[in-house]
């Protein structure tokens, strides 16, 4: 059992500023789980769904959060050699995760970008969940670019009914860790929380980091898509102003019905 009077230090830690590795590993952990058994290789597709699920369970531990929509795009490398480009979701595409209100970048679900039904190949390494610290320093092969905050909501009540039966899964799964763990079981990783873990990842080892690494020696750029869109939302936070978005002409996706 995890003691009541630990998750209290860990809460008055989160509550201080910067959530604790414990809560991190504890979220993380439930989350992905419960995702693996529940979406299967759909994974890659429920990053709303799963970010809405981290969201729920920080709630528990006093840390609030809001999902947003945006463009991310990552440097996408493979078993084999060969062609390495970018990864991931720009344009009339989009992706979704969460803000935390530590400040903290949360994605679990780019970790199966690879398999993502669009993937260019099926041999793609995998990179690691995001879980970062710092929104205003990225490295020069990951890029999170925000556009609007996302609201839950599905058309479909097929779609509606699955995320029920989802969060009642994570929550049953949650109670169990709290009530049957113990600290030392609580595990989960390896995450990418900023440049330094980046770092020491690379330095292990790590297969996605050591070729993405590479990528970056060879001074790679991002897409022009990704590259004009930065510019625009640095020339509005230096103005002062919001950006325009770029999702709110995708039906049925800015809006009170949408998410």
């Amino acid at each position: 059992m995890i003691k009541p009077t630990f998750l209290k230090a860990q809460m008055a830690k989160a509550a201080a500023g910067r959530t604790p590795p414990f809560l991190r590993r504890l979220t993380a952990g439930v989350v992905d789980r419960v995702a693996t058994a529940h979406y299967g290789q759909a994974y890659a597709m429920k990053c709303l769904q799963t970010a809405h699920a981290v969201g729920e369970v920080l709630k528990r531990f006093g840390v609030g959060s809001q999902i947003w929509l945006g463009a991310f795009c990552a440097a996408e490398v493979f078993e084999t050699s060969g062609f390495q480009g970018w990864g991931g979701f720009w344009g009339q595409d989009h992706h979704a995760w969460l803000y935390t209100a530590n400040h903290e970048l949360v994605d679990l679900s780019v970790a199966h970008m690879h398999r993502h039904p669009r993937a260019s190949r099926k041999d793609g390494i995998p990179m690691p969940p995001v879980w970062w610290d710092d929104v205003s320093s990225w490295p020069p092969v990951l890029r999170y670019l925000p556009d609007s905050p996302a609201k839950i909501g599905f058309p479909d009540p097929r779609d509606a009914a699955d995320l029920k039966m989802f969060m009642s899964l994570v929550m049953v799964e949650l109670d169990r860790v709290l009530a049957e763990d113990e600290v030392d079981d609580v595990t989960f990783g390896p995450i990418l929380s900023g440049l330094d873990a980046m770092d020491a990842l690379t330095e292990r080892g790590h297969p996605w980091l050591v070729r993405a690494i590479e990528f970056q020696d060879r001074g790679a750029r991002f897409p022009l898509w990704i590259e004009q869109r930065h510019q625009e939302l640095l020339a509005a936070w230096a103005g002062g102003y919001v950006a325009p978005s770029r999702l709110s002409q995708v039906d049925g996706l800015i809006g009170p019905a949408g998410a």
